[in-house]
């Protein structure tokens, strides 16, 4: 997303945030209720593999009845099974949402697929761009670093009536505030992905 390819790298946050989609998938998957519809159906299964194999006297009979039916209960199973669906919004909510990364981990893949592109759904085009020019610079949070954009671009709006206002606009605005933010709070620097 960044013209320089920079991303931020901290294992132990990306560890995390895997852990946490490993959960939410796992979650859902657990959710659809295969596994106890399995065992119930490989039960019946035995119990009808025995009636019919003790009311012919031909086990071979009972065994390969079960097995074609067995085969038919699983393909049956694997053709109506819904896929796992996950409330991506919502994987990264045990460490506070997808609002509450660091600012440079607007541009992390990862971030991404665990629910970043759903959390920045109502920023605009340009107010993303200018958030990810700044996000390596902002000392905060992803949600900080937005909404430090969106100020910036109502200041720029309201300050450049003589003309329609550009993302370089909002850009020297809210990269004068990061700077600002960033002499004035305590950061935490990630190291770049080499």
């Amino acid at each position: 997303m960044r013209d320089d390819r920079w991303r931020p790298q901290d294992e132990l946050l990306d560890s995390v945030m895997d852990k946490c989609v490993d959960d939410a998938y796992r979650g859902a998957a657990d959710d659809g209720g295969g596994s106890p519809v399995l065992v119930a159906g490989g039960l019946v299964l035995a119990v009808l593999g025995l009636i019919v194999g003790a009311g012919t006297g031909n086990p071979l009979l009972a065994f390969g009845i079960v097995v074609g039916l067995a085969a038919a209960g699983l393909g049956y199973v694997a053709v109506s099974q819904s896929p796992v669906r996950v409330n991506r919004l919502s994987i990264l909510d045990p460490i506070g949402g997808p609002g509450n990364l660091p600012a440079g981990y607007l541009v992390h893949p990862k971030a991404w697929q665990a629910g970043m592109r759903e959390y920045v759904a109502v920023v605009t085009d340009r107010q993303l761009r200018v958030a990810v020019r700044l996000c390596r610079e902002h000392p905060g949070a992803v949600s900080d670093v937005i909404r430090l954009v969106m100020r910036a671009e109502k200041h720029a709006a309201q300050h450049g009536a003589d003309h329609e206002i550009t993302e370089h606009d909002v850009f020297r605005v809210a990269s004068r505030w990061t700077a600002e933010h960033a002499r004035n709070a305590p950061t935490m620097t990630l190291p770049a992905v080499r």
